[in-house]
């Protein structure tokens, strides 16, 4: 006897219709890079950190990581959705140190400091001369009184000279002259990766002291060579141009940076792993629908392209469990289009978007995330970048020939994207639009996982997937055939008897993707 009303009436059961959630929005950045700082996890490993606008990239990972990872800054500012940054471990590679007014040495305050040492020794032997002076011209002047105020003047008088002869010194010093072998920089390196590191302080007479020391950097590593104490500012040049590993070559004086600006030095690029583990760290997550690996070092293309190469399995990797993903790079700062069309060629993928110029692929980037997931960033404008060199029009035509996406500046246009495409020729939005239609499929399907296998759930299940289907379309991003005979999509939900046994639905679908017009062919027929 089925349970259920005792007393005859209604009972009711309200059964919840199934309703699938909403897709994440599409241009997730997957960003990889140093950055100033990390968070961690509690197992104190590197963990990812999401960042939808700058004040929150900023105060999370500090403000070096705006000149460590300029693509951030590039992306946020062309609208991109999100940042899911994944940082490098910060013992990656080795530490480049900044050569700028502030540092160890204190390049400006050293040559302040000489400008103050002149001026007060000036000062001292104005004030000792007057004194003298005053007691020469008086009468009844004690001659012991006489000598000492003469032998004040003649000590304030050597100091000013050893002042003097110090700014000069230091003036050569600034602008590597007179074969003075350092530049007052902290630390600057030199031949044969020798560095001259100089730190100064005041006397209890007011004089100054110098330690200098000189080292020799390897693979990041300091080994000191020879230690100079307590040098006198007269003897500091002196003492520089008797030390045995320093050579100077005047011609090739680097002289001393522009205002505002930092020098690095010493540095090193993450290697392969490193790059390969930080890629690691975003599979899990899951909305994550572009990747940028930020490669510092592009002298050895072999490396780049290993790194590159890292990202495309990383994006296959993923597909494979529906979270379709596109990485982008982009070419060397040096090199010809043939080079960069080489590089491109070693890279083939439909899930790998190439650049050119160098510096340009944040925005880039950027521009692809803010746009909706069909639409093409073809003859789109980006933002945020400086001068771009010039690429002239049969380098354009090279690059494209080995599906490189240009960057190039057009007259009443601005900073375009000439032509969005993947190594392996095809358009981004095609790529991007099947993606979308595979994590559609994946989240429908999850909500069907568990229920009966019967016409009923296997009818539900398709009712979902065209539902989402006629959705795309109306939106525009898959399309007919141009000629109307062939739908924008197909599905199919079935089960034969084998698969009911081992509680299989199989699902075939098919989506046309819409595409974008690269090119117009128009014919002009002048009639007479």
């Amino acid at each position: 006897m089925a349970s259920g009303l005792i007393i005859p009436g209604v009972q009711v059961t309200v059964v919840k219709e199934v309703l699938p959630q909403q897709l994440a929005p599409s241009g997730v950045l997957g960003l990889i890079g140093f950055t100033e700082r990390a968070e961690l996890t509690e197992q104190n490993e590197l963990k990812v950190t999401r960042a939808g606008n700058w004040s929150r990239y900023v105060e999370v990972l500090g403000r070096g990581s705006a000149y460590s990872l300029p693509e951030a800054r590039q992306a946020l500012d062309n609208g991109v959705s999100e940042l899911v940054i994944s940082p490098l471990p910060p013992n990656a590679g080795a530490t480049a140190r900044a050569v700028h007014a502030g540092d160890e040495t204190k390049a400006k305050a050293f040559r302040d400091l000489l400008t103050k040492e002149v001026r007060d020794a000036t000062a001292a032997a104005d004030d000792a001369k007057k004194k003298w002076d005053a007691l020469k011209a008086g009468t009844g002047t004690d001659a012991t009184e006489l000598k000492a105020a003469e032998d004040r003047y003649t000590a304030a008088k050597a100091r000013q000279d050893a002042a003097t002869a110090a700014q000069t010194a230091g003036s050569d010093i600034s602008n590597d002259k007179a074969g003075v072998p350092f530049a007052a920089r902290a630390p600057g390196p030199w031949a044969n990766g020798l560095v001259v590191r100089v730190s100064y302080r005041d006397n209890i007479d007011q004089s100054l002291s110098f330690d200098v020391q000189v080292l020799r950097r390897v693979a990041g590593r300091e080994e000191i060579l020879e230690v100079y104490r307590s040098q006198a500012l007269a003897s500091l040049t002196a003492t520089l141009r008797g030390s045995s590993f320093v050579k100077v070559d005047e011609t090739k004086a680097v002289g001393w940076p522009k205002a505002g600006e930092s020098t690095l030095a010493g540095g090193q690029d993450a290697s392969v792993a490193d790059y390969a583990a930080a890629l690691d760290r975003l599979r899990d997550e899951a909305d994550v629908d572009m990747v940028l690996a930020a490669v510092q070092d592009f002298s050895d293309l072999t490396r780049v392209t290993r790194i590159y190469g890292a990202v495309i399995s990383h994006c296959n990797a993923l597909s494979d469990e529906c979270k379709g993903r596109i990485g982008f790079g982009q070419v060397p700062r040096t090199g010809a289009s043939d080079t960069h069309a080489q590089l491109a060629s070693n890279l083939v993928s439909d899930r790998f978007v190439l650049v050119a110029p160098n510096g340009v692929v944040g925005a880039v980037t950027g521009l692809v995330g803010n746009l909706p997931y069909f639409h093409s960033p073809t003859f789109k404008r980006v933002s945020g970048l400086g001068d771009l060199p010039p690429i002239s029009t049969e380098d354009q035509k090279a690059l494209l020939r080995g599906n490189v996406v240009p960057v190039v500046l057009e007259r009443g246009r601005g900073t375009i994207v000439l032509r969005g495409l993947t190594t392996d020729g095809d358009q981004i939005n095609v790529r991007r639009v099947a993606d979308r239609a595979v994590r559609m499929l994946k989240m429908i399907g999850d909500l069907f996982i568990g229920l009966l296998n019967n016409a009923d759930g296997r009818t539900a299940l398709k009712q979902k997937l065209v539902e989402a289907l006629v959705q795309m379309e109306k939106d525009g991003a898959i399309v007919p055939s141009t000629d109307g005979k062939d739908p924008a999509f197909k599905v199919e939900v079935y089960s034969s008897q084998a698969d009911f046994a081992l509680g299989i639905v199989r699902v075939n679908m098919a989506v046309r993707p819409v595409r974008a017009i690269d090119y117009i062919y128009a014919t002009i027929t002048v009639q007479v």
